[in-house]
């Protein structure tokens, strides 16, 4: 059964790098970040826009690789229409899970656990989490 699972979860995050969702540049952008990860080259590029406080689109820009496009993918729909605020702690859960300082994702994270196979690749962690890292750097774009 699990290596069924970890095939369905392969499946998952295959079909989210090949197909991301949100995938693009919001424009008039409310928050900007870029987030890179040197040791593997990946580069992110996330824009949102906000509407008191609700992440009412949020979109980004990967060059890199499989991992962090479907991390990206799959960490905008599940903090779309989102409060800001929630929408970071969410990450910080999520990085607990993927640094083993949790054990299990909560109910509202369900959607990323392709991701948390991850971890049994330590150096692959980062690519997961660095849409994550964006989202928690973000900032006024001004635009």
């Amino acid at each position: 059964m699990d290596e069924d699972k970890g095939g369905l979860y392969r499946a998952v995050i295959l079909e989210h790098a090949k197909n991301p969702r949100n995938s693009g540049r919001v424009e008039n952008p409310t928050l900007q970040a870029r987030a890179s990860n040197p040791l593997c080259g990946d580069e992110l590029e996330l824009t949102a826009s906000l509407e008191g406080g609700i992440l009412a689109d949020i979109r980004f820009q990967v060059r890199g690789c499989a991992i962090v496009t479907a991390a990206a993918s799959l960490m905008s729909q599940v903090v779309q229409g989102q409060d800001l605020e929630v929408a970071r702690v969410l990450g910080r859960t999520f990085a607990g899970v993927m640094e083993g300082e949790a054990s299990d994702l909560p109910a509202d994270l369900a959607a990323l656990e392709p991701l948390v196979e991850v971890k049994k690749h330590r150096s692959r962690i980062k690519c997961a989490l660095l849409p994550w890292y964006a989202l928690a750097d973000a900032e006024g774009a001004g635009g």
